[in-house]
């Protein structure tokens, strides 16, 4: 089934025009697909989340980049998942090489991680319905697939440096997968000399960028305040900070200087709304142009001078940050309020869908006509074959939402029209 849903992945969306530019077309086919319903959301330790490593990695071997760790373009990693039970993570790592052999051990990082909450799971950090697909178009899609159009871009305009390209699995639950890489050594933190961490970069709105990270070298602010004060078109806010919630974080720990690029968070931030139709990919492109003016000119020094900042320094996020936090949590408390129930006591699976035990009094279910001992094969088309997909079937219906059921009752199928409660 992998392989099949690979082959349904747009390929190689650049290579019959020219490959160094950076175009909003090629973004679109990526994200599609990350974010397509196809992948569930992506939560780490799943398949979705190994289809989209497995995508990734695709796409480093056609551009030509050198597996990072040990001939494979996979760093592997454990989990526990929210029963206990062990899971395995799955990174991303690719090296394009450099032009001048006196850094080829001196690598420019560009990471952006691929995971995101699954099917409402809230141990990956879900904020909607259990069982709804949480597509994470912008969170973070738009960061993988802007690594993906970087690596494009510098297979045909090389640095002296040698780029390190991850993509890491587990973010969504503490920045496990960038922790594993720095720990591991795929490639010594000590052989790094930036970073780039590209996290929720699809939403630019009234050209706002949030740019992290600039004191943790003692060069970046000077070196790069010509770049930032030469582009037009963006409402820049800047931080000295190296840490947030997301990887540059471990990457800084690990003493390396490491910036952010962020366009910050919305209304569907961790909800299944994070779809690809909300995408600025215009502005993604203006983002990703800057980034290679960046990285450009961080490829001229031969070293930065890392800086230590304190827990306070440290921290390095938009300063309204809390407040939409505070203000998204509220949205979030009333859109679970508005969670219709159908109001059935589901019982054993059966070869064809899942038997009702009983049927609440009172409920949409009852108002319906449904009954004790029907089996439920579908709602709205999606198969009810055990608990889980029925859990997902219902989690996107809100209260008045109506739906269409389709049952076995005495050996006869039905289609039953109820309206959620």
């Amino acid at each position: 089934m992998l392989s099949l849903l690979l082959l349904l992945a747009p390929a190689s969306p650049a290579q019959a025009q020219d490959a160094s530019a950076i175009r909003a077309q090629d973004l679109q086919a990526h994200i599609s697909f990350l974010a397509s319903d196809l992948l569930e959301g992506r939560g780490s330790g799943t398949r979705g989340s190994m289809i989209a490593s497995q995508y990734v990695a695709q796409h480093w071997q056609r551009l030509g980049l050198k597996p990072a760790n040990e001939g494979s373009y996979f760093h592997h990693f454990e989990l526990r998942g929210s029963d206990g039970e062990p899971e395995v993570g799955r990174n991303t790592c690719a090296i394009l090489p450099g032009t001048d052999p006196s850094v080829a051990d001196q690598y420019i990082v560009i990471g952006a991680h691929h995971d995101h909450a699954g099917l409402g799971d809230p141990i990956r950090g879900a904020m909607g319905f259990p069982g709804e697909v949480h597509n994470g178009a912008d969170d973070n899609a738009s960061g993988t697939s802007g690594a993906l159009e970087l690596a494009e871009y510098f297979a045909s305009n090389p640095l002296r440096h040698p780029i390190l390209f991850y993509t890491f699995d587990a973010e969504e639950r503490g920045l496990l997968g960038s922790a594993a890489l720095v720990r591991d050594k795929v490639i010594d933190p000590e052989q790094m000399l930036f970073m780039l961490n590209l996290d929720m970069i699809g939403r630019l709105t009234d050209d706002y960028l949030f740019v992290g990270g600039l004191g943790t070298a003692e060069e970046l602010d000077g070196l790069l305040k010509p770049i930032f004060d030469a582009t037009e078109g963006f409402d820049f806010e800047f931080h000295p900070g190296g840490e947030a919630p997301s990887d540059n974080t471990n990457f800084y720990r690990a003493g390396v200087p490491a910036m952010f690029f962020f366009t910050h968070i919305h209304l569907d931030y961790h909800l299944p709304e994070d779809d690809v139709e909300k995408i600025n990919f215009a502005g993604q492109v203006r983002i990703l142009q800057l980034a290679t003016r960046v990285l450009a000119k961080i490829d001229t020094l031969d070293a930065l001078s890392f800086v230590q900042q304190t827990r306070e320094e440290a921290a390095g996020m938009p300063g309204d940050f809390n407040e939409r936090m505070m203000n998204h949590m509220r949205n979030i408390a009333e859109r679970s309020q508005k969670r219709g129930r159908l109001g059935i006591r589901p019982g054993d699976p059966t070869n064809n869908g899942i038997t009702i035990d009983s049927v609440t009094e009172g409920s949409a279910a009852a108002e319906s006509g449904l009954q004790g001992g029907d089996v439920l094969i579908s709602i709205d088309g999606i198969r009810t074959v055990d608990r889980n997909s029925l859990r997902r079937a219902l989690a996107a219906k809100f209260k008045g939402s109506e739906i269409e059921l389709v049952i076995v009752r005495d050996g006869e199928r039905m289609r039953i029209a109820a309206t959620m409660k």
